[in-house]
This record gives structure tokens, C-alpha cells and sequence, in this order.
């Protein structure tokens, strides 16, 4: 199709929108917001809006993506099996062509399943627009299909000598089966006199012929009721003696032509001596070898397509043609036949060497640049692809790279398949890292375990500030959700030291209210992530306190005590606390502090006592340090005269 029959007029039902205008808003890679808009700048009059009050609302509008389709998801995840593969292969180690048919072939197995799959479905479907999506699958993959097999014989699979006839004649035979088939259901009758019995014998035979199957022709004339004639005896001799280039066959291109046309001028021979008069058909058949194209024309009633022609002219006319030739006798059936639909257009285009047209056609094949993209890689990685712009300046790299971004694009808005979409960005060298850091931090969240995987891909491809919205996001939600625990594990996660500060002070300040620590199974194994920021550092150890009080380990909860209050770590609103902590240590029958000890803590109520909620209880704390010291001072002074 071209492109004016792409274009698709979308209908919205909104009076509003009819009546004011609309306007169009982006909202993520391939989804739009379109509402309502009434232009007004600056020299519009101020009066109130006609429109007011109106029910107002937003159309969500996005392409049709059959990718998306459950159908179709195994082909795009084993697709991206070996998109990934072929990214691996490096050219220094050699020759990668051998590699990359085989992952040609991949390519072309998936899609072959792929259409199987459909095909099996198809019949079970009852529901008829069910019925019309799978037929229009169908046969968007099967021209994918018939293709890249094409494309696979002209430009991956390169053979000695670059005849390309054996392999167009595999291809004409895998996408026409018909002929074959027909020959087999008269063949498996095994009746003589196959041209009474059956209407269609001609046929079969002339069909076969078109494909070069000359075995199956031979089988078919050996049924024919004048099979003993001395006519069929020297068809049979001639089309068994036939030449047929193979690449192996051990002859130069030159000796087979030469052989080919000693065949051919025996063969004229017995048409000039009407040697196969006796049959008008048979006579057909034999002129049709010997390469007459009037023949080819008059029977071309029974090819389904041009290039089914072109093979059978081909191997009748120019065994050996080569893949530049191929153009010129392209071009001359397909003008002739008047090969108009899109599928021609791009056959024709891969025949004419001439990619550019190729990659213009085929994005126009409604597989959501799936073809476009694995195709185009598969053939840059040939170093097939030579695309000049109009100011002849080379564009492949470019190119390749575009489709490939699409393509990924594409993907990323899925809800499963974006880590598909992402592995094909991060292979688009130029633009894909910042297209991807863009659609990162545009996909919807849900479940830990999805942020997790977003946080992953962020993190193995270099993005900190990505990792760090994401996880602050999540962070601020788990805030206003009550959940300081889980809000401090997206900190960490972000390697946000003022994030982190933030949060630590939430579990002080919800202490300082309310007497209690939460998360203490969190705040008790934070290890070395305790140093992310110094305000976690004293939440941490102000926690290792609680645990050594509550284990009754109170002359190490003492010393943990007074380190806090020397190290400068402690909020202001939080001394009067550590302070309040101290008292019950003083008041320990056994001596817990050390007179240094006491001298510290009369340094910091000096410095720190004045806060309202410690004022009730400054003069006890005072007299448990008094009683503290002189109890220390004389332990100290017995200890130092042993």
C-alpha cells in the first residue's frame, strides 16, 4: 500500500472538542492526550468563556501495536534471543558471514512457527473479529516470512560463482506448494492414464515446470495414456538429460553453458522435425523448456505471482543468471505482468539491489517495525547496507540506527516487554542511552520487584541521577505511607546522603515524640550503610545503644552514650534526650561512668541544658553526676594505689 492509503482518519465524539478545538499532549513513547483547546494569547479579548461550565475530558489515543499481541509474544522475545547474539559477533575474529546466515535461519524458523501457530489457530476461532485480526497476522508474517527468505539468498548466503537460480527456485517452490502438491495426488493414484482421469494433469505438469521440479514432470508424462509413444519416449530422455547448474557439480559457469546449449540445440532440433506434434500439450511443455518466451506468457495462467515467471524464464532462458542480471530480467516480466501490489513492489526492489526502497516499503507493513529492524541489522552486520542521502552523503549507520530506536521505543511502552524494548536501545550507540534514560523514568511503577528491575537496567547502564529519582519517588511514597523502614531502603538504594539525612531524622523525631524506635530489625543490621550520612550514623548507634541497654550491658551502652554526646553528630532537638538517657546510668548501684565520663556529661549539659523539655530534670541529672564522680573518683583512686 503507499502512503496516502496508511492514513487513517480517527473520529472523536466530544461537542466540546468540535466546537472549541483541540489539542494534542504527549504523554509517554507512543500515547497521546488529546482535549479540548481554545487558543488565547495575549490580544484575545477577556470575557468569560462560552465553553464554561462543560464536561471536559481527555481521549487517550495510541497505534494499534500487534506486537503486543499474547499471539505474537513468543516471536518478539526469541527475536530479541538473537538480535542480542548478533550484537555479540565481532568481524576482527574473521569472517562472520557463515555466523550471521545462521542466525538468518533463526530468524526465518521463528517466523515459519510463528506463522504455523496462526495457521493452527485460525480454524478454531468462531468469534469474527477475532477471525479478521488472525487472518491479518497471517498474512502480514507470511510476506515476512517469504522476504527474508529472499533476502537471505540475495544478500546473506552468498555462493561461489553468485548464481542465484538454485535458491530462487528453493524459494518460488516453499511459497507455492500448490503445484507440487497436486502432482503428488495424481502421482499417489498410480493410474495409468492419468490425462483422462484427471482435469487438472496439465496443469500439474505445466506448474511443475514453471518450479523446475523436472522429476516430477517426468513421473507425471510416464501416466500419460500415450506414455509408449516414441514422442513422450524423447521428452522423457530430453528433460531427464537436462543440465542443471549446481555450484558442486564440479564445471566452470562456461563449460555448463556450453553444455547447457548443446542440450538446448538438440532440443530446438526435434521441435523444428514437430517431433512432439502428436500432443499439443506435450509440444506445449517441450517448447515451454526450450526457453520460448511466448509459451511462458500463454501459460502463465498457471503461476499465482510474477517472480514465479521470472524463475521458470530463468531456468529455461539463463541457467546462470547472477544477482546483477537479475534486474534486468526482473524488471521486464514485472512490467509485463503489471506487478503493482506492495509485496511486488518490494521483491522488485530487493531483485534491483535497491535497499533504500526496500526499508521504505517494508515500514509500511504493519508489524510495528518489527521487519524494518531485525532485517536491517541482519544486513548491516553484512556491510550490505549503503544508504546515501540526497546530498550524497553516506546515512546507513544513521539509518540502522533509527529503526532500531523505533523498534525499542515501541517495546518500551509495554508493560512486560519494555526490557526487551531496552536491550535494543542500549545498542543504538547515538541516541539509545539517552532515549532510554528519558523512557526509564516515564514507566508506570507497580510492584517493588518491577522498580527493582527499572533500578537494574538504570544502574548497569551508567544512570545514578535515573536510579536516584526512581528510588526518592519511592521514598517519598513509603513516607507519606507511614513506612520510614522501607523509606530508608529507597534511600540507601539512591546513594542520596541528604535523602538519607532526611529520613534518619524522621525515625529521631518520631522517637523524640512518641519514645519509640521503629524498624529496629532494620536500624540494627545497617553495617557499613550506616556511613552514607552522618545523621544515619548517629540513628545507628543511638539504636546499637538501645540494644546494648536492653541487653544489660550497660557499662558498653555508657560508653556508646558519651561518644555520641562528644562526637558532634547529635541534632539539637535530640540532647535533651541522650541527656535524659544518662540519668538511669548514673543511678546504677554500680559505678557505670568513669570520672572523664562525668566530666563530659558536665560539659554537655553546660553546653546543651537549656532545652525546655530537660528543665524538670536538670538538677537530678546534676546530683547523679556529683554522686557519679566522687564514687569514680575514689574507685579510681583504690584501683591506682593496687
Amino acid at each position: 500500500m503507499d502512503e496516502v492509503d496508511n492514513a487513517q482518519i480517527i473520529v472523536i465524539a466530544d461537542d466540546v472538542c468540535r466546537r472549541a478545538g483541540i489539542a494534542t499532549t504527549w504523554i509517554s513513547s507512543n500515547r497521546f492526550g488529546i482535549h479540548a483547546y481554545k487558543h488565547v494569547d495575549k490580544y484575545s479579548q477577556d470575557i468569560r468563556s462560552q465553553f464554561a461550565p462543560c464536561d471536559a475530558r481527555v481521549h487517550f489515543l495510541r497505534p494499534e501495536i500487534i506486537l503486543f499481541s499474547p499471539l505474537l509474544r513468543k516471536l518478539v522475545n526469541e527475536s530479541n534471543g538473537i538480535f542480542l547474539s548478533i550484537q555479540k559477533l565481532k568481524s576482527s575474529s574473521g569472517d562472520i558471514r557463515p555466523e550471521l546466515l545462521k542466525h538468518s535461519k533463526q530468524y526465518r524458523s521463528i517466523l515459519r512457527a510463528c506463522v504455523e501457530n496462526l495457521q493452527e489457530i485460525l480454524p478454531k476461532e468462531s468469534l469474527s473479529e477475532e477471525k479478521t485480526m488472525l487472518e491479518n497476522f497471517l498474512t502480514i508474517f507470511y510476506q515476512v516470512e517469504c522476504l527474508w527468505h529472499l533476502t537471505e539468498i540475495l544478500y546473506v548466503d552468498i555462493v561461489p560463482g553468485d548464481v542465484v537460480l538454485p535458491q530462487l527456485l528453493e524459494w518460488i517452490s516453499f511459497h507455492f506448494p500448490s503445484r507440487e502438491l497436486a502432482a503428488s495426488k495424481i502421482l499417489s493414484q498410480k493410474t495409468m492414464c492419468a490425462d483422462l482421469e484427471n482435469i487438472n494433469y496439465w496443469e500439474a505438469i505445466m506448474g511443475c515446470a514453471f518450479h523446475g521440479k523436472l522429476n516430477l514432470v517426468c513421473r507425471l508424462l510416464a501416466l500419460h495414456s500415450k506414455a509408449d509413444h516414441s514422442a513422450f519416449i524423447t521428452a522423457d530422455n530430453i528433460i531427464r538429460t537436462m543440465p542443471v547448474y549446481n555450484v558442486y557439480g564440479g564445471y566452470s559457469v562456461n563449460e555448463f553453458i556450453m553444455r547447457w546449449k548443446h542440450w538446448q540445440m538438440d532440443l530446438c532440433s526435434n521441435l523444428e522435425t514437430n517431433c512432439f506434434v502428436i500432443d499439443n500439450n506435450l509440444e506445449m511443455l517441450m517448447k515451454l523448456i526450450a526457453g520460448d518466451e511466448s509459451v511462458l506468457w500463454e501459460y502463465s495462467m498457471y503461476t499465482e505471482a510474477w517472480y514465479e515467471l521470472l524463475a521458470a524464464k530463468l531456468f529455461y532462458s539463463a541457467p546462470c543468471c547472477k544477482q546483477l542480471e537479475l534486474s534486468r530480467y526482473a524488471n521486464s516480466v514485472a512490467e509485463r505482468w503489471q506487478a503493482n501490489r506492495h509485496l511486488d513492489r518490494v521483491i522488485l526492489a530487493l531483485m534491483e539491489n535497491d535497499l533504500y526502497q526496500v526499508i521504505k516499503e517494508i515500514q509500511y507493513m504493519s508489524d510495528n517495525g518489527w521487519f524494518a529492524a531485525h532485517l536491517m541489522d541482519l544486513l548491516y552486520k553484512c556491510g550490505k547496507l549503503n544508504i546515501l542521502s540526497k546530498e550524497k552523503t553516506n546515512v546507513t549507520a544513521q539509518l540502522h540506527e533509527s529503526l532500531i530506536l523505533e523498534y525499542g521505543t515501541t517495546l518500551m511502552s509495554h508493560r512486560s516487554l519494555w526490557q526487551c524494548g531496552a536491550s535494543y536501545l542500549i545498542h543504538c550507540s547515538t541516541q539509545g542511552l539517552a532515549r532510554l534514560e528519558i523512557l526509564l523514568q516515564s514507566l508506570p511503577t507497580g510492584t517493588e520487584a518491577r522498580i527493582n528491575k527499572i533500578i537494574d537496567v538504570a544502574r548497569d547502564n551508567n544512570m545514578p541521577h535515573v536510579v536516584t529519582s526512581i528510588c526518592k519517588i519511592q521514598g517519598m511514597k513509603s513516607i507519606r505511607q507511614g513506612r520510614l523502614g522501607n523509606a530508608l531502603t529507597w534511600a540507601l538504594k539512591a546513594h542520596d546522603g541528604n535523602f538519607i539525612t532526611y529520613i534518619a531524622d524522621q525515625f529521631l523525631k518520631h522517637y523524640a515524640e512518641y519514645g519509640e524506635l521503629e524498624c529496629r530489625d532494620l536500624l540494627e543490621n545497617l553495617g557499613s550503610c550506616m556511613l552514607a550520612s552522618d545523621r544515619l550514623t548517629f540513628l545507628g548507634k543511638y539504636c546499637e545503644f538501645h540494644h546494648m541497654y536492653g541487653m544489660d550491658e550497660y557499662r558498653e551502652a555508657a560508653s556508646l552514650l558519651v561518644s555520641l554526646l562528644v562526637s558532634n553528630l547529635t541534632p539539637k532537638y535530640f540532647w535533651s534526650i541522650l541527656l535524659t538517657d544518662a540519668i538511669p546510668l548514673l543511678e546504677a548501684e554500680d559505678v557505670i561512668f568513669s570520672s572523664n565520663d562525668c566530666y563530659e556529661l558536665l560539659r554537655c549539659v553546660e553546653a546543651h541544658g537549656d532545652d525546655p523539655k530537660f528543665q524538670d530534670k536538670i538538677s537530678i541529672f546534676r546530683i547523679g553526676v556529683a554522686r557519679n564522680l566522687a564514687r569514680a573518683l575514689s574507685l579510681e583512686g583504690c584501683q591506682a594505689e593496687h
